[in-house]
C-alpha cells in the first residue's frame, strides 16, 4: 500500500475515534500479559495501564501474597484485561519476581555487588528500601553484608539496572535468575540474557523440560565463590505467555538490531507495520529502554504492533551552564550520570545538541543520550503534553508553554511521510499525559509561536 495512503487511512481512523468521544469506551478491553515495573500503587500501574487488583491472585516469588506486599519498583507480570484508550485494566494475576537475592559483597560508586553481579543504582530513579524519602544511593546506607533483594533489567553492559533494591531479613536463601548456557557434567552456565556472557557456573541438575536457553531460578544456601555456585534448587520459570497471546514487555535493549532484538530476555521482532511511539525507528539503539507490544508467535518471539520509547523526551538547542553533572537547554536543567551516552563529545558550552532524556521521580530531566550537532538556530522540544487549551492554542510540554497560531504548521507524521491537519483536529488528538508532541522553532526563542507542532505516529 502507498505510504501516504496508509498514513491517510491511519489518520482517518484516529480522527474517527476522537469524533466518538476520544476513545473512552470505544474498544473492548484486550486480554493479555504485561511485564514491567510498578510505577505507582493504589491499584498498580504497569506499562502505563492502571490495573484494578481487588480480585487478583497475588504471588511474590512464587508464594501466595497480598496487595500490600507489592511495591513500587518491582518488576511484575500482570495477566488480565486492559483498555489502551482509557489506560485502565483489571488484573486476574500479579506475579512479582526479583532477579537477585543475597548479601552485598562489595560497594562502588552507585553500585552494589550481589551474587557476584554488579547492580547499578540510579539516583532519583531506582527505588531504595521502599522509602519514598530515600532517593539517592548514599542515603540508602547500604553496607557490605546487608541482605537485599533486587528487581531490575539486564543492561547492554553485562550488568543489572536496578528498579528496586530493598534490605530484607526474612530469607536465608541466595537466589538468582538467568538463562541456561552450555551444559556440563552435573553443571551448567548461567547468563543474564539468552545467549549472553556467562556470569556463573552452577553445580546442580536442571529440572525436566529445561535446556540451553531456558529461564531458571537457582537457589543456594551460600553465595557464589569465584564464579561458582552450588544449587539447592533449580526451578524452570514459566513462559511469559502462550502463542497468540497479547503481550507487553518493558526492558533495556541488550542485543540485536531494530528488526530483531532482545529486551528483558524476550526476543522482539518488528516489521513495516510496527508503530514506533515517542520516537521513530531511527531512534532505536542497543541500550535504549523500550516497551514492546504485540503477540507471541509459535517460537516464543514477540511480533510487535507497537514499540514505545521510555526515554521519549527530546530537546534540540544550544547547551549552557555545563558542569560535570548537569547542563542547561531551553532553560531546563538536565542531569548527566553514568548511564548517559555522549556522541561527538566532549561537551562544551555553546554547542548545539540533541538530548534524549527521561523524567526522574521528582520530574527532573536525566539525559540518556546526547548528540553534539553542528551549529544551528533550530530549536525543538518533545515530550508528553501535560495541559492544552485549544481556544488559546497552547500546549504545555516539559513545563514550557508552547504557543500555536494560524501560522503554525500542524502535522501528524510517520517514518516516511507527513500529513498536515487543522488546528482543531490536531488538538483533538492530544490526550493529556499520553500523547507525545514535538514543537519546533527556527530560533532559540521558545516564547514565540511555534513554527511547527507534530505528533509522530512512527509507523
Amino acid at each position: 500500500m502507498n505510504t501516504l495512503v496508509r498514513l491517510s487511512l491511519l489518520l482517518s481512523s484516529v480522527l474517527l475515534v476522537s469524533a466518538c468521544g476520544g476513545g473512552s469506551g470505544s474498544s473492548a478491553p484486550a486480554q493479555g500479559v504485561s511485564k514491567g515495573v510498578i510505577t505507582a500503587l493504589g491499584s498498580v500501574i504497569v506499562n502505563g495501564i492502571e490495573y484494578n487488583i481487588d480480585n487478583a491472585a497475588i504471588k511474590i516469588d512464587d508464594n501466595p501474597g497480598t496487595p500490600s506486599q507489592l511495591k513500587v519498583g518491582m518488576v511484575v507480570k500482570v495477566r488480565g484485561s486492559a483498555d489502551n484508550s482509557t489506560r485502565l485494566g483489571v488484573a486476574r494475576e500479579v506475579e512479582a519476581h526479583d532477579v537477585l537475592e543475597g548479601n552485598i559483597s562489595a560497594l562502588g560508586a552507585n553500585t552494589i555487588t550481589v551474587m557476584g553481579q554488579t547492580v547499578h543504582i540510579e539516583d532519583n530513579v531506582t527505588r531504595l528500601n521502599d522509602d519514598n524519602t530515600v532517593k539517592v544511593f548514599s542515603a540508602a546506607n547500604f553496607q557490605i553484608g546487608d541482605r537485599v533483594e533486587v528487581h531490575g533489567f539486564p543492561d547492554d553492559q553485562g550488568g543489572l539496572r536496578a528498579t528496586r533494591v530493598a534490605k530484607i531479613t526474612s530469607s536465608n536463601d541466595f537466589e538468582i535468575k538467568g538463562y541456561v548456557l552450555a551444559l556440563g557434567s552435573g553443571s551448567f552456565g548461567l547468563s543474564l540474557t539468552p545467549g549472553g556472557a556467562a556470569i556463573l557456573t552452577v553445580t546442580g541438575s536442571l529440572p525436566a523440560g529445561a535446556g540451553i536457553g531456558s529461564l531458571v531460578e537457582v537457589r543456594s544456601n551460600a553465595a557464589p565463590v569465584a564464579g561458582a555456585l552450588t544449587a539447592t534448587l533449580v526451578k524452570l520459570e514459566d513462559r511469559l505467555a502462550g502463542a497468540g497471546e497479547k503481550v507487553e514487555v518493558e526492558g533495556i535493549v541488550t542485543s540485536g538490531s531494530v528488526d530483531d532484538f532482545v529486551i528483558n530476555g524476550q526476543e522482539v521482532l518488528t516489521s513495516s507495520s510496527t508503530i514506533f511511539e515517542g520516537g521513530l525507528k531511527t531512534d532505536f539503539a542497543v541500550g535504549v529502554q523500550l516497551e514492546a507490544e504485540g503477540t507471541l508467535n509459535g517460537s516464543g518471539a514477540l511480533v510487535t504492533s507497537k514499540i514505545s520509547f521510555r526515554s521519549n523526551i527530546k530537546i534540540e538547542a544550544d547547551l549552557s551552564a555545563l558542569s560535570s553533572t548537569s547542563f542547561s537547554v531551553v532553560g531546563k536543567t538536565v542531569t548527566i550520570n553514568a548511564f548517559t551516552r555522549i556522541d561527538g563529545g566532549p561537551l562544551a558550552n555553546g554547542q548545539h545538541v540533541e538530548v534524549r532524556a527521561i523524567a526522574d521521580r521528582d520530574g527532573n530531566l536525566v539525559a540518556r543520550r546526547i548528540v553534539v550537532k553542528g551549529a544551528s538556530s533550530q530549536t525543538f522540544i518533545q515530550g508528553p503534553v501535560s495541559a492544552k487549551d485549544a481556544a488559546a492554542g497552547t500546549l504545555s510540554i516539559l513545563g514550557l508553554s508552547v504557543l500555536t497560531t494560524s501560522g503554525t504548521e500542524f502535522r501528524i507524521s510517520t517514518d516516511s511521510a507527513e500529513q498536515a491537519v487543522g488546528q482543531s483536529a490536531f488538538f483533538a488528538q492530544v490526550t493529556l499525559g499520553v500523547t507525545i508532541v514535538k514543537a519546533r522553532w527556527n530560533s532559540s526563542n521558545t516564547l514565540a509561536a511555534a513554527q511547527q507542532v507534530e505528533i509522530e505516529l512512527g509507523k
